[in-house]
């Protein structure tokens, strides 16, 4: 199938180049249009997914989902009013209100492959949930960051206050969530006011991760929130989760710690008992190792050691290794060269943040260059590949896909209008991405289907159809880590999963597109 569509794309550019031979006598109308119409059939035919094949129940939910689409790009068109080209934190009631997020939360996604720990869930829940337990105190330092700890008896590093003496000493519990829900995520109802520039939007990240982690990191509250990340992205239509972490260690009530060891054992076994629970709707998890990028060589070569001994103790569990942070304020990683590159001799896989920046001959985009030669497995975010082509060109030679995580880069400020976002670019010429949440709790997303919307409509444009969707998630599974039995099986998986999808909506769809969505058209491509 491959290469006849390869030869299908070679016949047509030979026709167009035929048809586009220099001429010497004036062109006519007949000739523009046919060359037009040659040149707009091209570049369909690169288009991330248009080598997918629908079926005839496929096509049928294909115009359900198309005609539902054109709709709200017409609309957007004639108005400019379009939702991906607004700050997510203002347009998500909006989006949830769209035809198209409804279709997309009934369609089986694959895999989430692009997710931090302490992001992974909703911090509407966390709040609503994990700050009504007891034995919760808070206390805010010197310079207003709020902090959390379970505690049988509060130690002396703060001035604690025990949680629910404060939520009653409000006017009602409800204002004092509201609080502490503005502190645990980057929600808002004024972005441009509260984050001016990229530097403080960063900085109200980061004291979100800060205050969040002492909180779940109690070991029955991280047990309990990550059985909830999962079972959100499970409801999200989504088979299986690879996720990133720092690694803070797990605590008990009494103070004791967790060694790293036993603190990833409760990972595995938490996600353990939720596919116990869900072995029809689920396939599994798997953690990468990241640590903060912004440390010194001694600091560096204890991450690498903690790795290869995390991989060796839990070989199914523990997929690799990642160094996180504000990339622009990071080391780059020619700065840990020696260390990095014996990960490759030990067979642990490289995950590398990489180009997550708008700068162009920078260490943060140069960053992307030493990625791909340190052999890094996936990309994520790789924002400013498109300033480098060599790097780009490598990308594709060497089938290492970038995890682009639209809401994300938006909302920490790379890209205002997600129409100009560099994916865009990339999935018209076919390159290899698969698209993940980051950091979904921290803005009041669940699961994938918010970046699949603002994919669809603003990163595949109006051309962008189920193909795309279907290319999405296969490649998901044919970009995890897993090993090539267990994707199999996750392909497996996902293909029964899609095709039930597809019977059902086929079922209640089929000669009835036109009554749902009446009185719409696509957008005339006529002269």
């Amino acid at each position: 199938m491959e290469r006849l569509c390869l030869l299908v794309r070679v016949m047509v550019v030979v026709m167009v180049v035929m048809v586009w031979a220099p001429t010497t006598h004036t062109m006519n109308v007949e000739e523009f249009v046919k060359q037009r119409e040659m040149l707009l059939a091209q570049e369909q035919t690169a288009i991330l997914g248009q080598d997918q094949v629908l079926t005839l129940e496929e096509q049928v939910v294909n115009e359900r989902i198309m005609t539902a689409k054109m709709k709200e790009m017409n609309e957007g068109f004639e108005t400019l009013d379009f939702l991906p080209s607004k700050n997510f934190l203002l347009a998500k009631k909006e989006i949830e209100a769209s035809e198209v997020f409804k279709i997309i939360r009934e369609i089986p996604k694959g895999a989430a492959l692009h997710l931090h720990d302490t992001a992974l869930a909703s911090a509407g829940w966390v709040v609503e949930e994990i700050t009504y337990w007891p034995d919760l105190y808070l206390c805010y330092t010197p310079e207003n960051q709020l902090l959390f700890k379970f505690f049988l008896t509060p130690d002396t590093s703060c001035e604690w206050e025990r949680v629910s003496d404060v939520r009653e000493s409000y006017p009602t519990p409800q204002e004092f969530d509201q609080e502490l829900l503005s502190r645990l995520s980057l929600l808002t109802d004024d972005p441009e006011e509260k984050y001016p520039d990229l530097n403080s939007v960063w900085s109200a990240f980061e004291s979100v991760f800060i205050a969040i982690t002492d909180l779940v990191m109690y070991k029955p509250a991280w047990e309990a929130y990550l059985y909830k990340a999962l079972q959100e992205f499970s409801e999200d239509n989504i088979l299986y989760v690879e996720f990133r972490g720092t690694l803070p260690l797990l605590y008990e009530l009494n103070g004791t710690m967790l060694t790293p060891t036993e603190t990833v054992a409760v990972y595995q076994d938490t996600a353990q008992r939720f596919l116990n629970d869900h072995p029809d709707e689920y396939f599994g998890t798997r953690y990468i190792y990241a640590p903060p990028r912004h440390v010194d060589n001694s600091t560096m070569e204890g991450y690498i050691t903690l790795v290869k001994q995390l991989r060796a103790e839990f070989p199914d569990f523990v997929a690799g290794f990642d160094l996180v942070g504000q990339e622009d304020k990071g080391l780059p990683l020619r700065a840990f060269l020696d260390l990095l590159l014996t990960l490759s001799d030990a067979q642990v896989p490289v995950f590398y943040h990489s180009g997550e920046t708008a700068w162009m001959g920078m260490s943060t985009d140069e960053n992307l260059i030493d990625a791909l030669l340190l052999n890094a497995t996936r990309i994520g975010h790789g924002y400013a590949i498109t300033k480098h082509p060599e790097a780009r060109e490598l990308a594709v030679d060497k089938d290492i896909p970038l995890e682009i995580c639209p809401i994300s880069n938006q909302v920490l400020m790379l890209v205002s209008d997600l129409r100009n976002h560099p994916m865009a670019g990339l999935v018209a010429e076919g390159f290899p991405v698969v698209v993940s949440a980051d950091d979904p709790g921290s803005w009041g997303a669940t699961g994938l289907s918010y970046d699949f919307y603002e994919a669809f409509m603003a990163l595949g444009g109006a051309k962008a159809d189920l193909r795309f969707l279907k290319q999405l998630a296969i490649n998901s599974i044919t970009y995890s880590s897993l090993d090539d039995e267990r994707k199999s099986e996750l392909m497996s998986k996902w293909v029964k999963k899609w095709d039930e999808y597809i019977t059902s909506s086929y079922r209640l769809f089929s000669n009835t597109s036109k009554k749902f969505f009446p009185g719409t058209t696509a957008i005339s491509n006529e002269i």
